[in-house]
């Protein structure tokens, strides 16, 4: 049988001392719904990464669009770090306080541009706005192709005064985020950071970011420069050499074998 490269150097990496796992939310562990805010974690994914999560020198981290409030309903008491806003909120476990790359004045402007797009674009637009508080994500993929120019106008007119924002466009929606550079690699950084997974600890760390769009490249990228791996969930991937995985059904069995894997690894040390 043929060797896969990328299933061998994934077995190696089994058995650093360190895992940092991390994964995008939507359209990674959880399906996309045509109303954002109902698509939901699978309760076994949850499960799963809870128990990894408890077991020793394992952290596991979600680095989502979506705010921490949305992320906690997610994975209740699972003691996962939850990165927020791509990490520009992060809540470790067993914290009360999360951390904030974001000052009050960004803050400000988003919830300035919040109020304006619901008064400029209109209902029968059928978009959807979901305000995250760090970022805002306007969908726009009920909205019927004749009414888009009418969207644009809207959109334009709603951030044109409104400092210290910047605009991203992606497949079917418009996103607002504050004005500086920050992506989930830079996210993942801060995380890595703060359980000690730098420096020479690093090379006994194995490393892994799950995503599925665009936006999760700076992960992949920060988990490739440290000898980890890349899980690509989405057939749009084919051709890939990093892990793969067609749906979040696959990522949630991907999940469920890492645990398998960790705790068989630990109970053969104590044997």
């Amino acid at each position: 049988m043929e060797s896969n490269p990328v299933e061998d150097r994934l077995n190696q990496l089994f058995h650093k001392k360190n895992w940092l796992l991390a994964f995008d939310r939507d359209g990674t562990l959880a399906p996309f719904t045509v109303d954002p805010a109902a698509s939901k974690v699978p309760p076994e994914t949850v499960h799963a990464l809870g128990e990894l999560a408890k077991l020793p020198n394992v952290h596991v981290a979600i680095v989502s669009a979506r705010p921490i409030p949305f992320l906690k309903a997610d994975f209740g008491d699972a003691p996962l770090t939850l990165a927020g806003n791509y990490g520009m909120e992060i809540l470790y476990a067993g914290s009360e306080q999360r951390t904030l790359q974001v000052g009050d004045h960004h803050r400000e402007s988003i919830a300035s541009l919040r109020e304006r797009l619901e008064k400029l674009v209109p209902p029968s637009t059928r978009t959807i706005l979901e305000d995250h508080e760090l970022t805002i994500c306007l969908h726009y993929h009920l909205t019927p192709s004749d009414m888009m120019p009418e969207i644009e106008a809207a959109v334009h007119e709603a951030y044109l005064e409104i400092p210290h924002l910047r605009v991203r466009r992606l497949q079917t929606s418009i996103e607002f985020m504050p004005d500086f550079d920050w992506d989930k690699g830079l996210g993942l950084a801060n995380v890595a950071e703060h359980f000690g997974l730098t420096g020479d600890e690093a090379k006994e760390t194995f490393f892994m970011f799950a995503g599925d769009s665009e936006a999760d490249e700076p992960g992949f990228e920060y988990v490739l420069k440290r000898g980890g791996i890349a899980v690509r969930v989405g057939k749009h991937w084919m051709g890939k050499p990093d892990y793969l995985c067609d749906n979040p059904d696959n990522t949630g069995h991907l999940i469920e074998r890492l645990l398998k894997v960790r705790q068989k690894d630990l109970h053969a040390k104590q044997i």
